[in-house]
């Protein structure tokens, strides 16, 4: 068996979602799938694809409970990027906001950790190697 790749799926009360990672991280718009339960929004970049679900019935919003590290289970994304300050300036233009950073965390490498406007946690790191 090989693994083919890993998806990311996120679930959305609307569309907003997926105009901020679109926007944000200039991913590309896949084409939706539209289902009974909902709509099924892809966007890609290049070895990455993010699925953003917007059920047909609005679902709970999840509590958030401070720091994505004071819970265990899937937190946050980690996204590899070249622009790390433009990020943060598109993140809040688009209802995002900084948690933490940016900050250098080792030689050539910066971090900022966001929250989507869905609170979702995303480290956003520039100069990994």
């Amino acid at each position: 068996m090989t693994l083919q790749r890993i998806e990311v799926g996120l679930v959305s009360a609307d569309e907003a979602l997926v105009e901020f990672f679109a926007a944000v991280f200039e991913l590309e718009r896949l084409p939706v799938v539209r289902s009974g339960s909902g709509v099924v929004h892809r966007l890609a970049a290049p070895g990455t694809q993010i699925k953003v679900m917007v059920p047909s019935r609005r679902p709970a919003s999840a509590e958030q409970a401070g720091p994505f590290f004071h819970l265990t289970g899937v937190r946050y994304l980690t996204m590899y990027v070249d622009d790390l300050d433009g990020i943060v300036e598109r993140a809040v233009a688009h209802g995002g906001r900084v948690q933490h950073g940016p900050m250098e965390v080792g030689p050539g490498m910066r971090i900022a950790v966001l929250q989507d406007p869905d609170g979702n946690a995303i480290e956003v790191v520039d100069g990994a190697p």
